[in-house]
C-alpha cells in the first residue's frame, strides 16, 4: 500500500453530513484507520489487531445510532443503508479471523469504504433529516 493513501487530514468539511454526533463518528472512524495503519507501519503486529478491533467496535456503535437515526427520521432507503452496512461488517470480520486479505487491501477497503460511504450514501440521508432535530438527538442518545 502507498503511505500517501493514508497522508491525508482525516476529515474534509465536505464529508459533513451535517449532524455533529454522526460527523464525530465519521471523524473518530478515519482516525482509528490511521492509527491502524501507523500500528502496520511501526511493525507492531499486536497493535495492528487491537486496531482492527476498535474499528470493529467503533463501527457497530456508530451504525447503530446512524440506523436509529435514519429509522426515526424515515429515511425510505434504510434496508438498502443496512445492507452496505452489513457488507462492511462481514469484510472486516473475515479480516478478523485471519483471511486472505492482504494488509495493502484491508487498507484500501477500510479507506476507500468509508471515504466513499461518508461521501455519497450517507450523504444521500441528508434531505431525511431536515426539520426532525429532536427526534434526531434523541435517537442518537439511544
Amino acid at each position: 500500500m502507498k503511505a500517501e493513501k493514508l497522508d491525508w487530514d482525516h476529515w474534509r468539511d465536505d464529508l459533513s453530513v451535517g449532524v455533529g454526533a454522526i460527523d464525530d463518528d465519521h471523524k473518530g472512524i478515519l482516525s482509528l484507520i490511521a492509527t491502524l495503519y501507523v500500528a502496520y507501519r511501526d511493525g507492531d503486529g499486536g497493535g495492528l489487531a487491537e486496531a482492527l478491533d476498535h474499528i470493529s467496535t467503533y463501527s457497530e456503535r456508530h451504525f447503530a445510532r446512524e440506523e436509529r437515526m435514519l429509522a426515526v427520521a424515515g429515511y425510505p432507503f434504510l434496508d438498502q443503508h443496512r445492507q452496505r452496512h452489513q457488507s462492511f461488517r462481514a469484510f472486516v470480520a473475515d479480516a478478523r479471523q485471519g483471511s486472505a486479505v492482504g494488509t495493502a487491501e484491508l487498507f484500501s477497503y477500510l479507506v476507500d469504504w468509508w471515504v466513499g460511504h461518508i461521501a455519497t450514501e450517507d450523504k444521500l440521508y441528508r434531505e431525511s433529516l431536515d426539520g426532525k432535530a429532536e427526534l434526531i438527538a434523541e435517537a442518537l442518545t439511544g
